[in-house]
């Protein structure tokens, strides 16, 4: 899919926007170049793409769930942060 450009409206929060693109807020951070959370009115680039989001579960590494959707760590860390934790929506990139 081909980048697009959404406008942030008083409804939406970075969660709300990744979650309707299918990506993650860190993605969006990153290709935004963000230090702080987003405004009424600003213009962000996101890359949407192919995905799902996994609910990590005890005893979950990067590795491990890198494994059980046979994709590389790197695909998870991606769209995600270095670190998961339970509980935490991971993006796992097709």
């Amino acid at each position: 899919m081909s980048r697009i450009v959404f406008r942030v409206n008083k409804l939406t929060n970075l969660e709300k926007i990744a979650e309707k693109f299918h990506t993650t807020p860190h993605a969006i951070s990153r290709l935004n170049n963000l230090e702080e959370d987003v405004f009424v009115g600003m213009r962000l680039l996101i890359e949407p793409c192919e995905g799902e989001y996994y609910v990590v579960q005890p005893f979950d590494t990067i590795a491990s769930i890198a494994k059980k959707f046979a994709v590389s760590e790197d695909v998870i860390m991606e769209y995600n942060s270095e670190r998961v934790f339970i509980g935490q929506r991971v993006f796992v990139r097709k």
